[in-house]
């Protein structure tokens, strides 16, 4: 009866009080931009309740709320005796709204980060980047964010001072190559270390040898499978003081990606379409013979009774041949031969085929991209799909990315925070298969095939290209458009990122924060080449054999597939102890104490199939008539590997901060693997580093200063770490078979490398003095850093006496050092509320020297020991002989011909002279004959970004450049070999002769075409003559080159708010952009494109034009 009277008396209240209340309207703005906050939160307190207030009104008023509309605005409605109203937005500080008579509210909420400053974020730790004491540079996505890139390395050329990006191929989905602050190791990894939201990530080394032969050099790369939509900023550290803390992987840089993640508020959603256009390469650049231009070549050729090399390659061989005038042509010239010889002969002038539009093509791409974020009070979430699909500009070729990304954070209490990340991807990379010489890589064909050749015959079917030979120069039939149609390589990767992150908060002072990251790669990959193609013909051309007087083939009737799955297992566990506080205003102390484990697991099986039927999807059972060819790797059938490596890790930081000026900072971690398990000492590498800066700035005597507005100085030394998994500690064999007995085998083991118990992490030990400026408040600043690296303990080759049982092993012995200098120079040159243009310069030198290093005592070619990591040596010339061949300088300055420059002399003179030619230089002293022409590396790279922003329009436009470095061109013919069956750049058509002799380009010759013992030369510079290819050495081929490429202008018009309120849309913005617009550079005529100068390989870097569209509702 009590508990329904308390009801009817308290319905009583209400309705008397209901008429008491007020409406309270108004705006929540950000205080930095005064942009609207959509999805604040207005609520009513208990305190702000006045004491006069009813029973009724408490219940009327007490929690109730509402939040912010699109715009930023909110009406609620109170009752009359409310003093105060809380205002609250995630990431903003909490602000108390007093109220008073009127009835519309403007609220500006400052940001949490306002009150933090910068913040920096290095994968462990988050650091204001007021004391920061390391090199580190933060980007924002938005500041390179570009179209038509299939993954954010690529966004990286020219845009970081120190970072050094290169592009060695213009395939789609192809990695970049990125060196920071020069190469710390010879043969270890070199690539440095991605991070993923604290995870870092596995699989993302670029080979060496990248596309340096075929096209179908197709890899896995982690990045690859991120999207650059999904990218809220990127930070590369660079020295000791910001890396130490990754321990053994960190000798190389690190680049940390931070993603994106909801806000508070309503659902935000976005939507992004790009289509862009890869223009198909100028063929023109590769300044190659016409047809009529190689007609000449060949007809001038054949008039030369000497030139026997090959000599019935080529379409004038075989006419002249055929008709049998080639003796009449020799004695009379073009006139003597017949009439339908010379018709056959002009004909071939007007065949010039275009292969460039054969091979390669303009490709119509499209990008899409879908996110939704949103949140609440105590939780935010992001969700994105991804769509990236990119046609090579080589016909055949091409990159599918789809992208699925997923966060949620939530505050489970007010001391305990969770987050999951899920980052799923599916890359797919197709091409076609070439062979092991080349010929259907497109680049390479495309020089070397003849201009009259056509590619069908009259009635439509495939035209053989009689000039392409297989196995023991055996003819079999080829055709490049029937290889490419007929052939396929495909590789798949899916790939799931997980992060679980938990933070538990002890005290005010102390959290413990840990993450699990795993990391799951398949890739699948399906090489298929059926049996009309020369990939299989020639395979089966090597397996033949004479049975019973006849020539037999064991090799089955069919197609050849090759299936390859791989799966990759990391788990990362690291768990972390942060303490933070704040002494008396003055005296800010930060640590951190943690472990980290680490477990990675590598499965992969390969099959082989033969005699495959692409219909019935069936193979055929090899049967081998001798066990010699079952050896060989060609037939293997199945083959499977499994690796697995363990890693444990300890680590601390300690940070202070005084008075807000001078800061110190110390990190210390013990690495642990079980690569190094066999001598414990070697077990665990400690890596540490120390480092200090001071605010001078803010000191009294500058502190009001006007024009002075930062100066930050910044030290520090510390050891970082490299690993080198191609080498083992243990005994490392390869299975064999050997012969006994007649018809009796037995398995053995060869012996590889001999067992070494000392093998050791890589170290290199780094220093670096920075420092920060800022003028005119910051409208013009300036970051310059000076370093030293010295890497010791790296894996190079070292001599073992005999007594060891081997010639040689690779140890921990050889040392690199770097040392370069990087500034950054930042500008606001207009700042005004419609129109703003800033500028950003960056630019680095970097000086590599191999300190230590040794070569086999029977190696011909130079050491590098003294020299730059990448240094280029060559044999310096000086013109061409009377013969046709150049002449040399020799060490004391003097002219010399080849046979004196080399020691030339004729071991069988007294048996069969004038055929066989040696030197009689030890390898040591040949050695001598190389002189060094240059680094590989720029002495200078950098960028220049300029951005512009009138009214709704802005411009971004950057290029990227590099300055002094020395290339070497594949050389464009050699003189002794040319081959009438190929093209070759119009270089060819200035080589010298006796009409010729100014040249400085060596003749076309044969052991016969000279006097004396000229012989001598012509035999030391052909194929296997010679103890090195002395004609790639010459240094006729070494230029210095600089260039500046335009990598982007990008256009792009925003929608004013007026118009998208009235069909609300939060935003509209469409773009336009035109990517690797032209390039200024000193000569690089032969090659697409001066990143790829001297790769006749390489795909050619694409010119690309975009137009976009993005929508947020």
């Amino acid at each position: 009866m009590r508990k329904i009277l308390h009801a009817l008396l308290l319905l009583l209240a209400i309705a008397g009080y209901s008429q008491e209340t007020r409406t309270i309207t108004g705006i929540i703005l950000d205080e930095a931009d005064q942009s609207p906050i959509p999805g604040a939160s207005i609520f009513v307190e208990n305190n702000s309740i006045s004491n006069k207030t009813s029973y009724a009104g408490i219940i009327q008023s007490e929690g109730i709320g509402t939040t912010t509309d699109f715009d930023g605005k909110f009406t609620l409605k109170i009752a009359k005796n409310i003093t105060s109203l809380r205002v609250t937005f995630m990431g903003y500080k909490s602000y108390t709204l007093e109220l008073d008579a009127q009835k519309n509210y403007t609220v500006s909420l400052k940001s949490e980060t306002a009150k933090l400053q910068e913040v920096v974020v290095t994968g462990y730790q988050k650091i204001e980047k007021r004391k920061l004491t390391a090199a580190v540079t933060k980007i924002d996505m938005s500041a390179i964010q570009q179209t038509g890139v299939s993954s954010i390395d690529q966004l990286l050329v020219g845009q970081i001072a120190g970072v050094a990006v290169s592009t060695p191929s213009g395939a789609p989905g192809a990695p970049a190559k990125i060196r920071i602050r020069g190469t710390a190791s010879l043969n270890g990894t070199q690539d440095p270390l991605w991070v993923l939201d604290g995870l870092p990530l596995e699989n993302n080394e670029v080979p060496k040898n990248y596309d340096k032969d075929n096209i179908d050099n197709l890899t896995n790369y982690s990045i690859a499978g991120l999207n650059p939509d999904d990218i809220k900023d990127i930070t590369i550290l660079k020295d000791a003081a910001a890396t130490a803390i990754y321990g053994a992987r960190a000798a190389n840089g690190v680049i940390v990606v931070t993603t994106k993640k909801g806000r508070a508020g309503k659902m935000v959603v976005s939507f992004n379409t790009n289509t862009f256009i890869t223009q198909r390469p100028e063929f023109s650049k590769l300044n190659l013979m016409n047809a009529s231009e190689k007609v000449d070549l060949e007809l001038n050729m054949a008039g030369r009774e000497d030139l026997t090399y090959r000599d019935t390659g080529g379409d004038i061989a075989r006419i002249l041949n055929g008709s049998n005038e080639l003796a009449a042509f020799r004695a009379g010239g073009f006139s003597s031969l017949s009439p339908a010889t010379q018709q056959s002969i002009n004909s071939l002038r007007g065949n010039s085929t275009n292969w460039g539009n054969l091979l390669y093509q303009t490709a119509i791409n499209t990008q899409h991209g879908l996110s939704l974020s949103g949140g609440g009070e105590k939780s935010d979430y992001y969700f994105s799909l991804g769509y990236y699909d990119e046609k090579g500009t080589t016909i055949g070729t091409g990159f599918k990315r789809y992208n699925l990304t997923l966060k949620n954070n939530y505050e489970i209490t007010d001391k305990f925070k969770v987050g999951v990340g899920i980052f799923g991807a599916e890359n797919k990379t197709t091409s076609y298969l070439t062979d092991s010489y080349a010929f259907t890589n497109p680049s390479t064909y495309s020089r070397n095939v003849n201009p009259y050749l056509t590619p069908y015959n009259a009635d439509g079917s495939y035209k053989y290209d009689e000039d392409i030979v297989g196995y023991s120069d055996r003819h079999v039939p080829f055709n490049f458009l029937e290889e490419r149609a007929n052939t396929s390589y495909d590789l798949k990767t899916r790939s799931i990122k997980a992060l679980l992150d938990a933070e538990y908060k002890l005290t005010k002072d102390i959290k413990v924060t840990s993450q699990l990251g795993l990391q799951l790669d398949n890739t699948a990959s399906e090489k298929y080449a059926g049996k009309d193609t020369y990939y299989t013909r020639n395979l089966r051309e090597k397996t033949s054999y004479f049975s019973g007087g006849n020539q037999a083939y064991f090799l089955p009737v069919g197609g050849v597939i090759q299936n390859t799955n791989t799966d990759f297992f990391q788990y990362n566990l690291k768990t972390m102890i942060n303490y933070s506080t704040v002494i008396g205003e003055k005296h800010e102390i930060e640590a951190m104490v943690g472990n980290e484990l680490r477990r990675n697991h590598t499965t992969s099986v390969a099959t082989k199939g033969f005699g495959y039927d692409d219909k019935n999807l069936t193979t055929q059972q090899i049967v081998f008539p001798n066990t010699s060819f079952s050896k060989e790797s060609d037939y293997r059938t199945y083959a499977k590997t499994d690796n697995e490596n363990a890693f444990a890790s300890f680590f601390a930081t300690a940070a202070y901060t005084y008075n807000k000026k001078y800061s110190v900072f110390g990190s210390v971690r013990y690495d642990g693997s079980d690569l190094f398990g066999v001598d414990p000492k070697y077990k665990y590498l400690p890596l540490w580093s120390t480092s200090a800066s001071w605010a001078v700035s803010e000191e009294d005597f500058l502190k009001d200063n006007l024009t002075l507005s930062n100066l930050r100085l910044r030290a520090s030394y510390g050891l970082q770490g490299n690993i080198d998994k191609g080498t083992s500690p243990y005994v490392v064999g390869s299975n064999n078979t050997a012969i006994i007995l007649p018809g009796q085998s037995e398995p053995t083991i060869v012996v590889l490398s001999p067992p070494n118990e000392k093998l050791r992490w890589e170290k290199t030990t780094n220093t670096n003095l920075g420092m920060d400026l800022g003028l005119f408040n910051n409208r013009i600043s300036i970051v310059t850093d000076f370093y030293g690296r010295k890497s010791t303990d790296l894996i190079g080759f070292r001599s073992l006496p005999l007594e060891n049982g081997f010639e040689f092993t690779n140890m921990n012995w050889a040392q690199v050092s770097n040392k370069g200098y990087e500034i950054t120079l930042s500008t606001k040159n207009i700042d005004r509320p419609n129109f703003k243009w800033n500028t950003s310069i960056n630019l680095s030198h970097n000086k590599s020297n191999v300190d230590r290093l040794e070569v086999r005592d029977n190696s011909f070619l130079p050491n590098q020991e003294g020299y730059a990591v990448n240094a280029v040596f060559g044999f310096k010339t000086n013109g061409i002989d009377e013969n046709g061949y150049p002449l040399f300088v020799n060490k004391k300055g003097e002219t010399v011909n080849a046979q004196t420059f080399f020691g030339l002399f004729d071991p069988y003179a007294d048996f069969f002279p004038g055929q066989i030619t040696d030197t009689k230089l030890t390898p040591a002293e040949f050695r001598d004959l190389f002189v060094y022409l240059g680094d590989k590396d720029p002495k200078f790279t950098g960028g220049i970004t300029n951005t512009f922003k009138v009214s709704n329009f802005d411009l971004a436009i950057a290029a990227s450049f590099n300055i002094k470095q020395t290339v070497v061109r594949t050389p464009p013919y050699n003189g002794t070999q040319v081959d009438r069956g190929q093209n070759y750049s119009r270089d060819i058509l200035n080589a010298w002769s006796p009409t010729n002799t100014s040249s400085n380009l060596p003749g076309i010759t044969s052991q016969e075409s000279g006097s004396g013992d000229s012989w001598m030369a012509y035999q030391y510079f052909s194929t296997g003559g010679a103890a090195v290819p002395v004609v790639n050495y010459l240094d006729t081929w070494v230029s210095e080159m600089s260039y500046m490429r335009l990598s982007s202008v990008r256009l792009g018009y925003t929608f004013p708010k007026a118009f998208t309120d009235q069909i609300n849309i939060q935003s509209i913005r469409f773009n336009v952009e035109a990517r690797n617009l032209f390039v200024i550079s000193s000569d690089y005529k032969g090659y697409f494109d001066p990143e790829t100068f001297g790769n006749i390989y390489a795909q050619p870097v694409p010119k690309s034009f975009t137009l976009g569209c993005n929508v947020t509702f």
